[in-house]
């Protein structure tokens, strides 16, 4: 095709940037229906990193204070925190943005490489619908912000290297920190370079070495570092689901084609694929492992014979899965060995390269106009079924609905419908879906919590605590199922024993809001008041409208004798709960201490200003007040709080 051919008349890159922003705007429309999924209150709507200006610092320089030790990820979240609060379309936005420009940079990256299709595999990137599970779920930021920096990062690497300038590398190794401090898949950039400076000149000069080796090994640190975390942060490390060696071997020679598959025919896409059953010794299973080494062995032979480039897509491909090919554990492997976000980098040199090798092909062979009406069928497809995707994404049950349909035997899909319709009162269904999920994988903690917090509900204590010892079994130290045991025991008046079982809940999950919050009112009725402030202190820094945590502060701030701070929460409580008993009687007693501590005569401003401050009539409260302070002995105090009283 000539330079100056049909496609090239989209070489402006304003034109471009334009029209790729359209067409993410339109498939991606139903975002604006989407809420918070899976994973996102850990990331975003209970972080406590994103509340204060303090977390800005905890996110770079306390790698445990987050789910994952992406910092940038997360120094996004918490500026958007700072724009639109918890509005959920604004992170939504966002990823769509990001998804736009990084199939801007795809094209950008691709003319310069001299390809003269780039605007074809762009396109297909941006609207492929394998893609909506990493730009529709607000956790995948990851996986779209990651993209962008690293393809921007390429760009700068490749023009150090053709045309010099330390600037460009500079930008390019900034660009590659900033991919890494998304997501450390891209640690495998340099070595991608290699690869493309393969393809394109035959072989890797001297001077591609030198500037890719920094890179690689800052790669390896800043992998193994994630590693380290996922084993002891994350928990990807788990017997129930490890794999021997030859069970990573089946995986990683069968999912490379299932990933293929869903690239050309993304048809049925689903949020949880059922999980493959490795059998080591069926030959059949061996096939695809065999099928892969004859892929590749096929791509050298053509190497040789024809063209480099099947052998560098296959190993940019390959290179890009490795961290989800079953060589190292991830959490996700406990329910399905494939994900479609495992693929979104992955996809870029398979879509590209088929582009390469069917769009001049396809010009060359049919007329134009037929090209052209080809393109556009495809186009307006993808466009309609990523859009359709994108609604599995609008809540939490319309993506286990969405799962469900396409893979009934999802019991993780079970076990969080059974969880919601828990949550909603609908207990008939509750119990359907929990006992399904229990059928399919004895093993699913998440539904014998479920079962357990259904015959709690329904007073049977003796089985309840039967199912949660289950969960416990299934998944030992399990902070769910010690939470729900840490309530029974409340319930059953032993708050010593609860405040064991929720300390061992946060064992296993630190930042489980929950459990710092039974662990507060187990405190209150252990007598424990420091570490019951402590817990309750933990949950209203993240939700200062729980007011069963405000509660149990205000009660042992009153015996610790910090009336001060015990009366500043009495007042948020009242305010809260206006015709609440108990918060008038805290307040009324914490406030008389406060006052009669203070000189008399300040303290009717101080009653005044306190009660202005948080929009509380002081006349219901005030006789109630002057009284607590004769009770101490405050006569003077009194006084002149009922003279501030009769002069209103």
């Amino acid at each position: 095709m000539p330079p100056n051919g049909p496609l090239s008349r989209f070489a402006d890159a304003r034109v471009v940037l334009g029209a790729l922003l359209l067409l993410a705007a339109i498939a991606y429309a139903p975002v604006v229906e989407c809420g918070f999924v899976w994973d996102d209150d850990d990331y975003v709507t209970q972080n406590p990193v994103l509340r204060s200006w303090g977390g800005l610092l905890s996110i770079w320089f306390e790698p445990r204070s987050l789910p994952q030790y992406y910092p940038l990820v997360h120094t996004t979240f918490w500026l958007e925190y700072r724009l639109w609060g918890l509005a959920p379309f604004g992170y939504h936005a966002v990823n769509v943005l990001l998804h736009a420009a990084a199939a801007f940079q795809l094209w950008r990256l691709c003319r310069q490489l001299d390809l003269r299709v780039a605007l074809v595999p762009a396109v297909w990137f941006l609207v492929h619908p394998v893609h909506v599970e990493s730009v529709a779920w607000v956790t995948e930021r990851k996986n779209v912000l990651s993209l962008l920096c690293a393809l921007w990062a390429a760009r700068q690497w490749l023009a150090w290297h053709d045309i010099g300038g330390a600037g460009h590398y500079r930008l390019g190794c900034l660009g590659f920190a900033a991919a890494l401090a998304s997501k450390t898949v891209t640690a495998s950039l340099p070595a991608a370079l290699l690869v493309v400076l393969w393809w394109r000149d035959g072989t890797v000069a001297r001077r591609a070495w030198r500037g890719a080796l920094p890179w690689l090994v800052v790669g390896v640190a800043a992998g193994w570092f994630t590693a380290h975390l996922e084993a002891t942060h994350v928990l990807a490390v788990d017997a129930r689901w490890h794999l021997t060696w030859p069970e990573r071997f089946l995986v990683a020679g069968r999912a490379p084609w299932f990933y293929l598959g869903c690239l050309v025919w993304p048809w049925d896409l689903c949020f949880n694929y059922p999980r493959w059953q490795l059998d080591v010794g069926s030959i059949a299973a061996w096939a695809w492992p065999a099928a892969t080494a004859l892929a590749v062995a096929g791509a050298v032979a053509l190497r040789r014979r024809w063209t480099r480039g099947p052998a560098a897509v296959l190993l940019l491909f390959g290179g890009l899965l490795v961290p989800a090919l079953g060589f190292v554990d991830v959490y996700p492997f406990r329910y399905s060995f494939v994900a479609d976000h495992f693929q979104y980098h992955a996809s870029v040199p398979v879509l590209v390269g088929l582009a390469a090798a069917v769009v001049p092909r396809a010009l060359a062979a049919w007329p134009f106009r037929g090209v052209v009406a080809l393109a556009a069928l495809g186009l307006a497809a993808n466009v309609a079924l990523t859009a359709l995707q994108t609604l599995a994404y609008r809540d939490l049950d319309a993506l286990w609905q969405h799962t469900l349909a396409r893979n009934p035997d999802s019991a993780l899909a079970l076990a969080n419908l059974g969880g919601l319709a828990n949550l909603r009162g609908d207990f008939a269904a509750a119990k359907d879906y929990s006992e399904r999920a229990v059928a399919i994988d004895p093993g699913s903690h998440e539904a014998w919590n479920n079962l357990g917090t259904l015959a709690h509900r329904a007073g049977d204590r003796t089985r309840a605590r039967e199912h949660y010892d289950r969960a416990l079994r299934c998944r030992p130290g399990d902070a769910a199922a010690s939470l729900n045991l840490a309530r029974l025991e409340l319930d059953e008046a032993r708050p010593a024993v609860a405040v064991r079982f929720a300390e061992q809940a946060l064992r296993e999950q630190p930042e489980f809001l929950e459990a710092h919050g039974v662990l507060a009112q187990a405190c209150v009725d252990a007598q424990l008041w420091a570490k019951g402030l402590a817990a309750a202190d933990f949950v209203l820094q993240r939700v200062p409208g729980d007011l069963a945590a405000r509660r149990a502060a205000v009660r042992c701030l009153q015996v610790l004798g910090r009336h001060p701070e015990a009366a500043t929460n009495a007042l948020v409580w009242l305010r809260v709960q206006p015709g609440d008993a108990a918060a008038a009687q805290a307040v009324v007693v914490s406030t008389a201490q406060v006052l009669r501590a203070a000189p008399p005569e300040r303290a009717a401003a101080l009653w005044s200003g306190a009660c202005a401050k948080n929009g509380i009539d002081p006349a219901a409260l005030s006789p109630r007040l002057e009284q607590e302070l004769r009770r101490l002995g405050a006569n003077t105090h009194a006084d002149n709080l009922q003279r501030a009283s009769a002069g209103r």
